[in-house]
């Protein structure tokens, strides 16, 4: 059985240009059969996924999103965790097919390697810190943020990268409750799930309209009959 940890990095190099790829291979020990050599596989994977990330230019997740990104923090600061993670799903929504899954197996890989108990990145400091600290920049480059509030972003990416490509569970019952309206042959949009203005009949519209007109219409003759509205301005008025 392939090990989890390779196998995490493995679908991070499909998205790979061919160069990386070729790069890999031609480091890799022809046996994995003994630890030691196991590691060395690792670590060289895990350079090369380093250094094709260190090399883009743009992070993963949009730097014009910032309000969004800021928002979210915000969240997680106060501790609304289940706020910010239907944010999060919600946000990863729209970003591109591609972009997402390519996020999703990247936090799937930062994720596992970040274990303490696998594959030691780097003797001195544990697997988390490392990940942390080198990976953020893959994930978010926003000057905006300061460097703790970034870190904090792609420490709740990874802790919930297996729920965070999910629909949300609200999306999904809103959706749920349209299609259930379109089966019926009602109006989906009278169920939507989103209310922006209190909802009135079409009898109470029409009470409303003639009120409104009764109003407009005594405002017209007070307009009318107020001897220091000049002539001139009442026309424009009336």
């Amino acid at each position: 059985r392939l090990d989890r940890w390779l196998y995490a990095a493995i679908e991070c190099l499909e998205y790979f240009p061919d160069q990386f790829l070729v790069m890999v291979s031609q480091q890799l020990p022809e046996s994995t059969n003994n630890p030691s050599s196991l590691n060395t596989y690792k670590k060289i994977i895990f350079d090369v996924i380093m250094k094709y990330y260190s090399q883009k230019k743009d992070s993963l997740l949009a730097t014009q999103d910032f309000d969004i990104h800021s928002g979210i923090i915000e969240l997680i600061e106060k501790g609304k965790t289940d706020q910010a993670l239907e944010a999060l799903q919600l946000y990863l929504k729209l970003l591109a097919p591609n972009i997402s899954e390519e996020l999703h197996r990247l936090l799937t890989f930062l994720s596992i390697a970040s274990e303490s108990e696998g594959y030691r990145l780097q003797k001195q400091f544990e697997n988390r810190f490392v990940i942390i600290k080198t990976c953020t920049k893959f994930i978010l480059q926003n000057r905006t943020l300061s460097k703790p509030q970034a870190e904090l972003l792609t420490q709740f990416l990874m802790d919930n990268h297996s729920e965070l490509f999910k629909a949300p569970l609200t999306l999904l019952e809103l959706t749920s409750r349209r299609l259930q309206s379109l089966l019926e042959g009602q109006d989906p949009d009278t169920n939507s799930g989103f209310t922006f203005c209190q909802r009135i009949t079409a009898k109470e519209y029409e009470d409303q309209k003639q009120q409104t007109n009764q109003y407009l219409l005594a405002l017209v003759q007070e307009i009318d009959n107020d001897p220091t509205v000049p002539l001139k301005q009442k026309k424009k008025l009336i």
